[in-house]
Formats: C-alpha cells, sequence, structure tokens
C-alpha cells in the first residue's frame, strides 16, 4: 500500500499560467482543464480571501496520487507503520504514520510519500492534459 498524503500534494500547484497554457497549447480537453483549472482558482481565491496562494495556483492532489501508480519515481518514497483512527472521537478516519526511526517500532505496512521532484510532475501533468 502506498499513501499519498496533503503534505506532500501541497507542494505541487498548478497556477493561472499553467492554466493559460493549457487554453492556448491543449487539444479539446486541454482546453476545457485550463478554463476549469481557472474558474477553481478563482472560486478558492473567494472562500479563502486571506491565502494568497489560493488567488494565484491550486493543489494537485488527486492527479499527484494517481502519478504515484502511473510514474512512482516522480515521488520520494518511505516506508512506514500506518493505522487509521477508528474511534468516535475527533481524529476519526485520521490517517496516523509513523516512519520507524523509534527503538521497537511496529513493522512496516506501507511506503508513504515524503517528497516529489514538483518540476518533472508538473512536465508530466502538463504534458498528458495538453495531449488529449
Amino acid at each position: 500500500m502506498r499513501l499519498v498524503g496533503l503534505d506532500v500534494t501541497l507542494q505541487v500547484r498548478l497556477t493561472r499560467e499553467h492554466a493559460a497554457e493549457m487554453v492556448s497549447r491543449g487539444g479539446r480537453f486541454g482546453r476545457y482543464a485550463g478554463e476549469m483549472t481557472l474558474a477553481w482558482i478563482d472560486a478558492m481565491a473567494k472562500r479563502y480571501p486571506g491565502d494568497p496562494e489560493a488567488a494565484r495556483s491550486c493543489a494537485m492532489h488527486d492527479p499527484l496520487a494517481a502519478a504515484g501508480v502511473s510514474r512512482p519515481e516522480l515521488i520520494t518514497w518511505a516506508p512506514a507503520h500506518v493505522d487509521v483512527v477508528t474511534s468516535d472521537e475527533v481524529g476519526r478516519g485520521a490517517v496516523v504514520a509513523d516512519l520507524l526511526t523509534s527503538e521497537g517500532a511496529s513493522a512496516a505496512n506501507a511506503q508513504i510519500a515524503t517528497a516529489v521532484d514538483v518540476d518533472a510532475f508538473l512536465d508530466y501533468l502538463l504534458d498528458r492534459i495538453r495531449s488529449i
């Protein structure tokens, strides 16, 4: 099992410039994706007016997770023991990862993303989008 968390997906952001490039250089889907990206950035800018990054770009959560399957070499992986909070507490559903650095750590049961090659991922993503 491999997991890509928000700490890594938030490192990859599609900018207004990327979206404009998709609109101008993409095929039918690429143009559509660029237009929707611009609309999403506008929506996030309104929803989070105090976050200047929201007005400039949007995170690529799902695309990076999918790239973990199609291009796993773009991501740095580390073994971890992962568990999910299942109680009725506030943290219910949260994933907790132990990076196995302490004595007596549990055995690894997953790999988690710890970093991403941002430039290589964006090149890959934009190339794929422009080609459709």
